[in-house]
């Protein structure tokens, strides 16, 4: 029998589940997030760089990567390991495939942005469409060991499987998030459109807000993970369709 999609929004709470396990993991990398967001104001105040969108852009995607690229993902394969001991990331010996997979799965990762990013620039549809196609071959490459191009016709069949399961739990991670970046920037309204360098390194509140969205950020990437389980047991129990 196979599930409603509504049965998916379970994804929310265990993902958080995710968390609550390891607590003081989750807080550690909220603060790491933290730490790192303050990173680009005070290279701009240090080097004298231009406060403009794009130098902000740069500085805080380079500034992220530690945490987006390894310590997140690192999170997520421990967890997956965790919560069901499968031959691909056992319990026994995940650290050493993460080691191992980490660097590929970051390729993967920045292929598949640079993909949006085009698609994006060609009428937005075509970015949502990479996106969607083929967004699960990151993960696929990172906790199932698959190369590059098995990982991208996997994740596309997932899709084309259980599309439906999936755009339901993304819509409603996505209103999250809307609701998240509307209340954080009313309590920042004080601050201005445009808090300077000084402002953003010194600010308590953008400090509280970094530390809110980094942990934000790691329950919808746990939640994201809980999904791609429920859907990667989908389309191997339904090879033709849903």
């Amino acid at each position: 029998m196979i599930k409603s999609p509504k049965s998916d929004l379970a994804s929310f709470s265990e993902g958080m589940a995710f968390l609550t396990r390891r607590p003081l993991a989750a807080l550690a990398l909220a603060a790491l997030g933290m730490v790192l967001a303050a990173l680009p104001p005070l290279l701009q105040i240090k080097v004298g760089l231009p406060d403009d969108d794009l130098v902000r852009f740069v500085l805080t995607f380079a500034c992220l990567v530690p945490l987006e690229m390894y310590f997140i993902p690192r999170f997520l394969a421990e967890a997956d390991a965790s919560a069901g001991d499968r031959t691909l990331n056992p319990v026994a010996g995940w650290e050493r495939l993460f080691e191992e997979r980490w660097v590929p799965a970051m390729a993967a990762r920045i292929l598949l942005y640079a993909g949006v990013f085009l698609g994006m620039v060609l009428l937005v549809v075509p970015g949502l469409m990479i996106l969607f196609a083929f967004g699960w071959a990151p993960l696929r490459v990172l906790l199932r060991g698959e190369p590059l191009p098995v990982a991208a016709r996997a994740s596309l069949r997932m899709m084309v499987q259980a599309w439906r399961r999936v755009m339901l739990v993304v819509l409603a991670l996505a209103t999250l998030y809307l609701v998240y970046m509307g209340v954080l920037a009313l309590a920042l309204t004080p601050l201005g459109e445009a808090p300077t360098p000084w402002v953003r390194l010194t600010h308590p509140g953008m400090w509280v807000g970094n530390f809110l969205g980094t942990l934000l950020n790691l329950w919808t990437s746990a939640t994201v993970l809980a999904l791609f389980r429920r859907v990667e047991g989908f389309a191997a129990e339904h090879p033709t369709g849903n």
